[in-house]
Order: structure tokens, then sequence, then C-alpha cells
């Protein structure tokens, strides 16, 4: 698979005679390269430039360069980059040392041009490696909080995220809405028409949670058919809103199956706090769920909000707050 992006090489020596050379070498090499004839100028550029692999000579005119490739990798970001250091001094102890401080290679002046590109090509199939190391664990996180069949966040994860945004809303007394969704008479679906074709159900459902979403909102499956949707600096008045909306979408969408066109409706219980009687993750997910329990009994395919003072106030046919 090509690099998304060419392998960059930063060349920092104050001759400009060997960064020319450098650059035409590098160049012929297949490599992009940027220059620096100091440390300070290398030091203000390298932590926001991108770059793969670093060639520093280890005597500049304002800083020993092995000061400079301590710095840069005491940067947790540049940490995984690739530092060869130029010495013009054949001295054991200068290589121990840089080598202590962060360098990855070393390679003494004058250098031998086929030494040194064997080296920058040894530093590649390393940087390459973490990359991909690094691309591995970020797929291997991605798949650990995600549920395999919708492709919506896992309870897990909904549960750790849950906990940490009830946290911030309680300490900035900042609202945090929950509804929890379930699929109407979803086990007709599965009996009449198969468990594939159940799925198939569960997906579509969960592109629209998907699609509806903002970007600081969370969309979990919750478990079976019920799903969760965590919604931030949202009040309860504009989380029913927004679950009204997700059941008119869901109740005027056909699904194409390969079992043939189904419609689906959903039932919707909503919680939000601030909350007189909710003070933990928990509590605030019970009352989603007996609201949820009310959208159910009353008929299903309607939203119904937690109980705050009158449980009879605001009733209406599709959509029940009760304040």
């Amino acid at each position: 698979m090509p690099d998304p992006q060419p392998f960059q090489v930063a060349v920092v020596d104050d001759d400009p005679a060997i960064r020319r050379l450098v650059r035409l070498l590098l160049k012929r090499g297949g490599y992009q390269s940027v220059e620096f004839g100091t440390g300070e100028e290398a030091r203000a550029q390298l932590t926001t430039l991108q770059w793969d692999l670093a060639i520093l000579d280890r005597r500049l005119p304002d800083m020993d360069g092995v000061v400079l490739c301590q710095q840069l990798k005491a940067d947790p970001a540049l940490r995984n980059r690739y530092i060869i250091m130029l010495t013009g001094e054949d001295d054991q102890e200068d290589k121990i040392q840089g080598l202590d401080l962060g360098a990855d290679d070393y390679i003494t002046k004058p250098f031998q041009y086929p030494e040194l590109m064997a080296r920058i090509r040894a530093g590649k199939r390393i940087v390459d490696l973490q990359k991909e190391l690094v691309e591995s664990n970020r797929r291997l996180e991605q798949l650990s909080i995600t549920d395999g069949l919708t492709r919506l966040h896992n309870h897990r994860y909904f549960q750790d995220e849950l906990l940490r945004a009830f946290e911030e809303s309680a300490r900035y007394v900042r609202p945090l809405s929950l509804a929890i969704v379930d699929l109407d008479f979803f086990k007709k679906v599965n009996d009449t028409y198969g468990h594939a074709t159940g799925d198939e159900v569960l997906k579509t459902i969960s592109k629209i949670f998907q699609q509806s979403i903002r970007a600081t909102d969370l969309a979990a499956r919750y478990g079976g058919e019920e799903f969760a949707l965590m919604l931030p600096e949202t009040t309860l008045n504009d989380a029913m809103a927004f679950a009204e909306k997700i059941r008119e979408l869901v109740e005027e969408m056909r699904i194409e199956t390969q079992a043939g066109t189904i419609s689906a409706t959903v039932s919707v219980g909503v919680a939000t706090v601030p909350h007189p009687r909710i003070h933990s993750p928990k509590e605030l997910i019970v009352a989603a769920d007996k609201a949820l329990y009310r959208a159910k009994k009353n008929g299903r395919n309607q939203v119904q909000a937690e109980r705050r003072t009158d449980p009879n106030r605001g009733r209406t046919a599709k959509t029940a707050i009760d304040n």
C-alpha cells in the first residue's frame, strides 16, 4: 500500500554545501525535504511541520544538535520520529551521549553517500513499521468500542462516555439528555422474516441515528433492538423535539430488505439532568427507561419523557412531556 503522504526528511546543518548535497541525494531517492541552518529555526518549525526523519548536525552554530534532538524527542507528538545525528568527530563518547539522549542513528562526516542513503532507508523502514503499528492500534481501539452489526458505539463505550458526560454536566451545571430508543415489535420481524432480515432493519435504523446526531452527540447500541442517544448541552424540550424527529424519520422510512419492503416504528424514552431526583448516570438511564416503558405501554410509536412533578401534565397523542 503506498504512503498516503511522501516521506519527509528534515535536514538541519549550518553548511549550505552539505544541505544542497543532501537535498539532491534525497530528491534522487524519491524523498521530500525541508532545510534549516540553525537549531533555533529547526526547533521552531519541526514542532509544527510534517516530517518523518531528521538529519541533525551535532555542531550547530547556536546549539548542540544533541540538545535539539533531546527537545524534539521530549515532545510526545514527535517521539516516534527518526533522528540521525551527523558529527565531524569520530568520538565514541559523543555517539553514546547522542544515542542516550534520543538519536536513533549516528554517522560521521565526511560520510559516504551510499551509506547515508542506506541509513535513511533503514530509518524509513522503522518509521513505516511504527506508522503501521499506530494505525493497527487505532483500528483495534475502534473495533473495541464499536458494535459489530450496526457500526454504532457499543454498550461499554456508551457507559464510559455517559459517566464522563454526566460528571461534566454536574460540574458545570449544564444540561445533558439521554434518549433510549426501542424498535417496536422487533421480535415479530425476526419471527416472520428471519434474523438476517432483522439485522438489515437494525442496520438501516442505525444509519438514521448516525445521520441525525451532532458531532458532540453519541449513538450506541444499548442491547438487542434498544439504542441509546446521548445529547450533551441539550435541554429536555430540545431532546424531546429531537426524539420526535427520529420517531418520524423511522415511521416514514421504507426499509428495503431481502424479504421485501418493511416498515418500522420506534418508541423513545427521554431523561435530562439537572433533575432533582437524578444523581448518577445509572439513575439517568433508569429515568429514560421508565419513560420508554410508558411509551410502549401507551401504544408505542411515541416519545415520552421522565416524570418530574405532575405525571398527567403535557400529554399528547404522539409525544408526552411530564413536567
